[in-house]
C-alpha cells in the first residue's frame, strides 16, 4: 500500500512539471553583494518553487495561478521577503536578502545519557520514502516529527536509513522546527545545515555534535533535498511498475508520524502512520 502512495506521490510530482509561466531571478547577500546558494523560492500553499543554484539564481514554472499570489523568499540565518508573483514576473529580479542576527539565550546542560529517539527500524510491508530527482522541484521535504520531553538535551547525530539510492552523492539541508499538535511552526536552527549521503543504502550517521543543538519539547526534523551528483543508471530499479532511474528512497517505519511537502512553500502532509526510518542520538 505505502508503495503505491509513494508512486503516486512520484507520479503526481511528474505532472508538476507541465507549466505555464516563469518566474525567474538571482538572490544575492544584502552586505557582500556575494550570490546565495540554497535559498528557497516558492508561491505560498503550492507546490510551485525552487531553491537556488550555486550562482544564486533560480527559475520555476507555475500555473493557474493569480498575479496577486504569495511567493516567498527564505533561507536559515536570513530574514524572509515576499513579493507577489506580479512583482517578480515583470522582470528578471535581483533580490538582496539581509542577515538575521540572533541573540541566543546561554543554556546549561550537563549531559550525562546517551539515548536514541525516532525510527530506528523499518518494516517491510511499510515500503520506503523519497524523491525523484530528474521530475522533482528541489525543496522537497522528509523527516519525522519526535519528541524530546520537557527538559533540554543535546542532539548527538542524526541517523538515516537509505533502501537505495541512484547517485553517488545526494546533498540536503538539515530542518528542525517546533510543532505544536499537528501545526508545524517556526525554524528552531539560525544557520545552515548542509549535509550528504553517499552509500548506497543502509545506516548512515550524520554527526551534529559540533553545531550545539540544545533543546526540548516536540519538534519535526526534516531533510530538504537540494542536489545530487553522480547518477548511476545501472541502479535503476522498478517502482509500481515503472522503471525509475532518479531516485533516492529512505526505508519507512510504522507507529511513528512521518512529514513531508513537495515544495518550498507546499502544505505540509502529515502521516500518522508511518515515517521515514530516521533517528536522533541525544544526551541528556
Amino acid at each position: 500500500m505505502i508503495r503505491l502512495f509513494i508512486a503516486s506521490c512520484l507520479l503526481i510530482l511528474s505532472q508538476l512539471d507541465t507549466t505555464g509561466q516563469i518566474i525567474r531571478g538571482q538572490i544575492i547577500d544584502s552586505t557582500t553583494n556575494k550570490p546565495l546558494k540554497y535559498v528557497s523560492v516558492g508561491i505560498i500553499n503550492t507546490s510551485f518553487g525552487s531553491i537556488t543554484d550555486d550562482k544564486g539564481y533560480f527559475e520555476f514554472g507555475y500555473k493557474n495561478q493569480d498575479s496577486s499570489s504569495t511567493v516567498r523568499i527564505s533561507m536559515i540565518g536570513y530574514e524572509n521577503q515576499t513579493f507577489s508573483i506580479k512583482d517578480l514576473s515583470e522582470n528578471d529580479q535581483v533580490i538582496k536578502l539581509a542577515e538575521t542576527f540572533y541573540k541566543i539565550d546561554e543554556i546549561l546542560i550537563t549531559p550525562s545519557t546517551e539515548r536514541i529517539i525516532g525510527a530506528n527500524g523499518f518494516n517491510k510491508l511499510k515500503g520506503w520514502s523519497g524523491w525523484n530527482v530528474r521530475h522533482i522541484r528541489k525543496g522537497c521535504e522528509i523527516g519525522i516529527k519526535l519528541n524530546l520531553g520537557d527538559m533540554n538535551v543535546k542532539i548527538k547525530s542524526l541517523h538515516v536509513l537509505l533502501h537505495r539510492q541512484a547517485f553517488d552523492t545526494t546533498f540536503y539541508r538539515l530542518h528542525i522546527r517546533r510543532i505544536n499538535d499537528t501545526v508545524i511552526k517556526n525554524e528552531l536552527l539560525t544557520e545552515n545545515i548542509i549535509i550528504s549521503l553517499t552509500k548506497e543504502k543502509g545506516w548512515t550517521e550524520l554527526d551534529l555534535n559540533h553545531y550545539n543543538l540544545i533543546f526540548n519539547g516536540e519538534i519535526g526534523v526534516t531533510l530538504e533535498m537540494l542536489n545530487a551528483i553522480g547518477l548511476n543508471e545501472d541502479r535503476a530499479m522498478k517502482i509500481n511498475d515503472r522503471v525509475q532511474k532518479n531516485y533516492i528512497l529512505l526505508k519507512n517505519r510504522k507507529n511513528q508520524t512521518g512529514l513531508f511537502r513537495w515544495g518550498p512553500e507546499a502544505k505540509w502532509n502529515i502521516n500518522n502512520d508511518n515515517s521515514p526510518s530516521m533517528y536522533l542520538t541525544i544526551m541528556e
